[in-house]
Formats: structure tokens, C-alpha cells, sequence
């Protein structure tokens, strides 16, 4: 088995393991089969489990995407963000259809972005390797995972830049805002 291949295998592990992210994914897969789990609730897990501490969902913001071009008034997104705060209260629900973030995102330099073209596409422009994942849970419990610079970096706990959108000094930005380094010691800045 090749390491991409375990760490596919071992991310499924602790999601699975992780009863309350499970029940999540396993909820989302009922009310919208086509969105995915994706950037800091996955990282967060990975990272705590790495650093033998106990990763708590409450109180949480959990970021769902989906990509759905014909929904242009943002309806599903509206909708999809009350049902799972309904059935989830204690998080704070993040859901954002990819198709249309180019209505909205302004670079640094004031810029407005393309149309993006797929989650796969939207995950290659986020700011860290290691959040730039997606996963969901498929009828048969398989797990699809969408991270289009592999999971190397996640588990091997290396923060790394990426420049496809924000610059270095935003992402330094982020790393100081999040406290990443603070919160988990073995992770190297790279």
C-alpha cells in the first residue's frame, strides 16, 4: 500500500472514529448527497488526533461547499445553512456553493476572481495545503476525499503556503489568527 493510499485509509479511520463528525457527514449525505465536510473540522481532527488531544465538535464552525451553477440566488446555500444548524445548533454552519464565489471573493489587490469550476478547482485556490481537503460520505460509506494537493502535508503536519490566490502575508496572517502553531507544536511552518 503507497502512502497516499494509508492516509486515505487513515483519515476514514478518524472520521469514523469521531462519532459526532460522523453523525454530521452522515446527515449531510442525507439532506444534500452532493456536499462536503471540507477545511478546518478535518484539519482540526487530523492534527489533534496527531498531537494525542481530544478534538471536540461544539461550538465549531464546520465549512460545507457544494457546486451547483443553476442555483444563482443562493437559495440551496440559504437552506442547506438552516437545516444543519437546526439539526446541529451547536456549530456555526459555514456553507458556501463554489459556482458563484466569484460573485463575491476581492482578492487583496481589489481583483475579482473567475468562475470557479469544480470543488476540486476551488480547494486548489485556499491558502494551506493541508485545509484545501473535502470530504463525503457516499451511500455505500465509502468516503470520496477531494484534496487536490494530496494529504501528505495534513498528516505529516506541514503547514505550507498556497500561492494560487492569497499572498505570503495573508497567510501568515492566518497562521497567527488560527494559532495554529500554539495549538499543535510538532506542526512545521514550511
Amino acid at each position: 500500500m503507497h502512502l497516499a493510499e494509508n492516509y486515505q485509509n487513515l483519515l476514514k479511520k478518524n472520521l469514523f472514529k469521531h462519532r459526532d463528525l460522523y453523525a454530521r457527514l452522515v446527515f449531510l449525505r442525507e439532506v444534500k448527497p452532493e456536499a462536503f465536510c471540507s477545511a478546518g473540522v478535518i484539519r482540526n481532527l487530523i492534527w489533534s488526533v496527531a498531537h494525542d488531544q481530544h478534538y471536540a465538535l461544539s461550538q465549531t464552525e464546520i465549512d460545507v461547499i457544494f457546486y451547483d451553477a443553476e442555483d444563482e440566488s443562493g437559495f440551496e446555500q440559504r437552506h442547506l445553512a438552516e437545516i444543519l444548524k437546526q439539526q446541529f445548533p451547536e456549530n456555526d454552519w459555514d456553507v458556501v456553493n463554489q459556482a458563484w464565489v466569484h460573485q463575491w471573493y476581492i482578492t487583496e489587490d481589489g481583483a475579482s476572481i473567475p468562475p470557479l469550476q469544480s470543488i476540486q478547482h476551488a480547494l486548489s485556490l485556499w491558502p494551506e495545503t493541508a485545509t484545501a481537503v473535502a470530504v463525503r460520505l457516499l451511500e455505500n460509506n465509502a468516503l470520496e476525499i477531494i484534496a487536490p494537493f494530496g494529504l501528505d502535508d495534513l498528516f505529516e503536519l506541514k503547514l505550507r503556503w498556497n500561492a494560487a490566490l492569497v499572498s505570503h502575508d495573508i497567510f501568515m496572517q492566518r497562521m497567527e489568527e488560527k494559532q495554529f502553531l500554539q495549538k499543535w507544536n510538532k506542526l512545521s511552518l514550511l
